[in-house]
């Protein structure tokens, strides 16, 4: 289980995240929604290291981890899907796998990435193309891939959605539900509400760096109110 407790992150003078407190359990969704300039991906960043914090805490199974670097965390299970997927564009869909799995000996990588291919069979079908070809939805599908080669206990997502086809976004939001189907615990900044309740189980809603309400997510859509007050009437369809 991932806790963040009462996390601060500042730029300068500037308070962007005050007070954020919000957890991801194994097998289980929590979706952190937000207007744009929350502070939504400054959390994200912060909790994996990746921004200095403040203050606050992050605790995985109860062991503080705010403060060490991403490359640590991922070898602690923590793993982060960045926003725009930040694949590899030249090497091919095998090597930006295999470039997830330097956490894990050979014999795990070589099952691990069997099993991605299973679940991806279009990764298996442009195994040997340069990553740059693929679609976007199929560069995002890689992008989760190479995060689950390290075999994570969490995974950090950023707006997995950006930038796709409709068609493509509920296809994504399914391997999202999978993913943590299979036991790991997601904790996902997601701009497309209305996809992203439809597989998350907990709902944390942010505005001005602050959490304005925590529920389940069968609540947050029955209170569509509530999420257009904060994200306004595009939120939901």
């Amino acid at each position: 289980m991932l806790e963040v407790n009462d996390l601060h992150v500042s730029y300068g003078a500037v308070n962007a995240v005050r007070g954020v407190s919000m957890s991801a359990s194994a097998g289980r969704i929590t979706l952190v929604l937000g207007s744009n300039g929350a502070g939504k991906t400054t959390s994200l960043r912060a909790i994996h290291g990746l921004l200095k914090a403040r203050s606050g805490s992050v605790k995985l199974d109860g062991k503080e981890i705010l403060g060490r670097s991403a490359h640590r965390q991922v070898r602690q299970g923590v793993v982060m899907v960045p926003e725009g997927r930040r694949i590899f564009p030249s090497l091919t869909v095998e090597e930006n796998l295999r470039m997830g799995a330097y956490t894990v000996s050979r014999p795990d990588a070589q099952r691990t990435v069997a099993g991605i291919y299973e679940k991806f069979p279009i990764l298996s079908e442009r195994r040997s193309m340069p990553g740059g070809l693929l679609s976007g939805g199929e560069q995002q599908m890689l992008a989760f891939g190479r995060a689950m080669m390290s075999q994570p206990k969490v995974v950090l997502l950023d707006e997995p959605s950006m930038g796709l086809a409709p068609g493509m976004v509920d296809r994504v939001m399914s391997r999202v539900r999978e993913m943590a189907d299979t036991g790991i615990a997601v904790l996902m900044v997601e701009q497309n509400a209305d996809a992203a309740l439809a597989v998350a189980d907990d709902v944390v809603l942010v505005q001005r760096g602050e959490v304005v309400w925590t529920g389940t997510a069968e609540n947050a859509q029955s209170d569509t109110a509530l999420v257009h007050a904060f994200l306004g009437e595009a939120a939901l369809a």
